[in-house]
């Protein structure tokens, strides 16, 4: 059952996001997912536990959170190929690459042209080889040349906040 109270401040949290207005958004989606609890709803729709949770792990620097919250979204909607992009970003916040490129598989194997999901992928990059591809990567020989020949670029998600749009569809 869909409560317009609970919509309405889903979707001003999505247009505050866009214009910028991060702990607004925040605000708005933390008060949607409230309003889901107190006006007995069937249980909180897992599109504003996602927002929600991508805002923290973004933009209020409480990735564990976010990340926890963008998970139980997925759980209740694991079809759904937006919520896998909002866990995939809340992941790449908390530096959790390996789970990051996970969710984002599953959600292009969902929906391969995702656009959300094929711009965390690229912001990503891809793994190099190992240097000496006879060892394992962790190895402490491949680890050390590894960080002698890597570039000295700044990663893409230091350059600037690109991040995910929050969408609306439900």
């Amino acid at each position: 059952m869909l409560i317009q109270s609970a919509e309405e401040s889903f979707r001003r949290g999505v247009n505050a996001l866009g214009n910028g207005a991060h702990l607004e958004a925040l605000a708005m989606f933390e008060a949607a997912i409230e309003l889901e609890r107190r006006l007995g709803a069937g249980g909180i729709q897992a599109r504003y536990l996602s927002a929600y949770g991508l805002c923290l792990a973004r933009h209020a620097r409480r990735a564990r959170e976010g990340v926890y919250f963008c998970r139980e979204a997925v759980q209740k909607e694991p079809y759904n190929p937006d919520l896998h992009a909002n866990l995939g970003w809340a992941c790449l916040a908390a530096g959790r690459r390996r789970e990051a490129h996970e969710a984002l598989e599953r959600g292009r194997r969902l929906q391969p042209e995702h656009e959300d999901i094929l711009r965390a992928m690229a912001e990503m990059g891809r793994r190099r080889p190992p240097v000496l591809p006879f060892l394992a990567r962790s190895h402490p020989l491949n680890v050390l040349l590894g960080k002698l020949f890597r570039s000295g670029a700044a990663s893409a998600s230091a350059a600037g906040d690109r991040g995910p749009a929050v969408r609306q569809a439900g």
